[in-house]
């Protein structure tokens, strides 16, 4: 495979405008689709890594495949002029149907978890989820194992993320992309610089907040702002922090509990503090000097969105290739700096020019920490989910 060479393009989207990135909401319950997760359920099934008749590898002879991912993963959210797509096209010959349609696990989970309980094919060779969701999804054998022969890339994966629990040594899942939780605000409007986590529940700044609709960040940090650590919160400790988001809800503290719209909320300064996604606030911070990014002395949240080859997938070995492409460190490197999210890819900020490797975006400080939701047994999801959905309806 051809090394990929840095392209300037790639870097002129730093600084490109881009919408909210992504919503992914906790589940409600642990029905998906119809159809019931975890360890007390079916037994996984066994991965099949095998690849369908008729398609190219990476060995560059044409080909394609087609990809579901979240808005705004790729450069300016534009497969046509994608560095890392068309990169990879010319490098392999293996054309790629980029399709934007993940909008939250939840969704993607209703939409597709029958068909891919039955083994059936849901039109897709590579999906993009959260860590939490992958985990289940391997479990119920929903997905296929990689080939190494197709990717051997893989070895590159950082360390820290190589050997995940629900996916020991990686066999069926790769992060695409590593993002931050913490507060995007405007020290004119909340009288200077903010530090505290608990300031979303400041009373003069009612009506002047937003937070999350996605239990894992915003009962993430409601916890670490009682000193609790996420990654080892017990169930009361997470039903306590729920009771604390209902109660303010209740006191009118929230403009809105909500997805992607909290970024149009911050556009228009009718919110001045909002629980918020790394990626959004690197780019709303490109449009607006005013407004300020911060992960509160307590801790952020971090999470994870994972690749993955669905079952039914007749194009197995093109998908991989672009994953192989992509954990490369000299295509990872500029990309990862185009779309401002912590890039998994070893290597990956040596190929970055100097401003990405200092971005706290890209290459967050050591402290404060960030700390990634637990995975959740099956009883604790349903108990904690179905309390959150009543403490943050609006």
């Amino acid at each position: 495979m051809a090394r990929p060479e840095h392209d300037p393009r790639i870097l002129a989207a730093l600084n490109a405008q881009r919408p909210s990135r992504r919503r992914f909401l906790g589940m409600s319950g642990v029905a998906l689709g119809g159809l019931a997760l975890g360890p007390a359920l079916l037994a996984a099934c066994g991965s099949d890594s095998s690849t369908s008749s008729g398609t190219t590898s990476a060995g560059g002879g044409g080909g394609s495949f087609t990809m579901l991912n979240w808005p705004f993963y790729i450069e300016n959210d534009l497969p046509e002029s994608s560095v890392l797509l068309t990169g990879f096209t010319g490098s392999t010959g293996i054309t790629v149907d980029y399709q934007t349609v993940i909008d939250s696990n939840e969704d993607f989970n209703t939409k597709y978890a029958e068909t891919l309980a039955s083994g059936e094919g849901i039109g897709a060779d590579l999906i993009v989820l959260t860590s939490w969701n992958c985990a289940d999804y391997i479990k119920e054998g929903w997905v296929k194992n990689f080939d190494p022969a197709s990717f051997p890339n893989k070895a590159n994966v950082i360390e820290r993320l190589a050997n995940p629990t629900w996916d020991p040594g990686r066999a069926a899942s790769i992060p695409w992309a590593i993002g931050q939780t913490g507060l995007a605000y405007y020290p004119d409007k909340v009288g200077g610089e903010i530090t505290d986590v608990n300031a979303i529940f400041d009373p003069k700044f009612a009506g002047r907040v937003t937070v999350l609709d996605e239990m894992r960040d915003t009962v993430g940090l409601v916890l670490l702002g009682q000193g609790i650590n996420p990654e080892t919160a017990t169930t009361d400790q997470m039903l306590a922090a729920v009771a604390k988001i209902g109660a303010a809800r209740d006191a009118g503290q929230f403009r809105k509990i909500t997805g992607n719209s909290y970024v149009e909320d911050l556009q228009l300064g009718d919110a001045w503090i909002s629980v918020a996604w790394s990626g959004d606030a690197a780019s709303l911070i490109a449009e607006d000097e005013n407004l300020a990014w911060v992960i509160p002395e307590q801790g952020g949240m971090l999470w994870v969105d994972n690749a993955m080859v669905p079952v039914g997938a007749k194009n197995q070995a093109n998908a991989e290739a672009l994953l192989d492409y992509l954990y490369q460190a000299s295509a990872a490197g500029p990309f990862y700096e185009a779309i401002s999210y912590i890039p998994p890819v070893a290597g990956a900020e040596a190929e970055m020019t100097p401003e990405g490797r200092v971005s706290p975006f890209i290459v967050p400080p050591a402290s404060p920490p960030l700390y990634e939701f637990e995975i959740l047994t099956p009883e604790q999801t349903e108990e904690v989910s179905r309390a959150f959905t009543a403490a943050t309806q609006q």
